[in-house]
């Protein structure tokens, strides 16, 4: 049996703005915090995915909210928060169409020169790199540096020869603009990082009606060093079961990295 909580500040703790508004801006000690509800774990076996939320107080105020998705139900009790559980069972069969919402840390694996471990990379970052190296290879300009050096070096070439450049990367019936061609580029990566691990979990994005990918955000741990943090991104869109048995771990368990911080929960309804 898994559950599935819902978890939210008690009223006392909410109406101290200073301490709600810590408590948000630090996810690494929220993460700690939740840990609390599961005190026969030991902090290695993490029995617990979850996804923060808003949600707006009497006052106005913006408050955190969590879904926790558990293997064991957390403490009834909390001196911290308010805590709702229910059993979480999903039946699925082959065929459902589910609407679902997902946070999650999209990255991608590429082979080092000279290295045996693969690096991992921000889907987004990359796809836009990708995109520039090989514009500034067919302008004959260097690709070198950082992604705003290089697209000051595209922007800097004659209209009619970027017009051209941008026009062989994304043949379309009007001409587009390189801000344009990189969201462009943004957005197929992140739809296709979610499509091609439905082959593997059990899924097929529904095409009909379409992905809505938003919030797309870098998210720093200064708690852990100056240098972590993780990138994440807001999915809500609608998909098809294709095998039940796939499908379930997955939303049992996660989808991809950063599960710690807040990633990987998929939720969802039938339509």
């Amino acid at each position: 049996m898994n559950y599935m909580s819902r978890v939210s500040l008690i009223p006392g703790i909410a109406e101290q703005s200073q301490l709600a508004l810590m408590l948000m801006d630090n996810r690494y000690g929220m993460h700690r915090l939740l840990w609390d509800l599961f005190p026969g774990f030991d902090g290695q076996t993490r029995p617990f995915v979850f996804r923060e939320e808003r949600q707006q107080s009497d006052q106005g105020k913006q408050l955190p909210l969590f879904y926790v998705l558990s293997s064991t139900p957390p403490v009834a009790e909390s001196a911290l928060f308010q805590i709702e559980t229910r059993p979480y069972a999903p039946s699925l069969a082959e065929g459902d169409q589910l609407a679902f919402r997902l946070r999650a840390n999209p990255i991608v694996s590429r082979k080092q020169p000279g290295r045996k471990n693969s690096a991992s990379h921000d889907v987004v970052m990359d796809a836009q790199h990708q995109c520039l190296v090989q514009l500034c290879q067919q302008a004959g300009v260097s690709s070198q540096g950082p992604k705003r050096a290089r697209i000051q070096r595209l922007q800097q070439l004659p209209a009619e020869q970027l017009t051209h450049l941008l026009a062989q990367a994304y043949p379309a019936e009007h001409a587009i603009a390189l801000p344009a061609l990189l969201q462009q580029v943004q957005d197929q990566a992140l739809y296709d990082w979610l499509a091609n691990r439905g082959v593997r979990n059990g899924y097929q994005l529904s095409i009909s009606h379409g992905l809505e990918c938003t919030g797309y955000q870098w998210n720093a741990l200064a708690e852990k060093s100056r240098e972590a943090g993780f990138a994440s991104v807001d999915y809500e869109g609608v998909l098809n079961v294709t095998e039940p048995d796939l499908l379930t771990p997955m939303l049992l368990n996660g989808l991809g990295k950063a599960r710690a911080f807040g990633c990987g929960l998929m939720m969802v309804r039938r339509i």
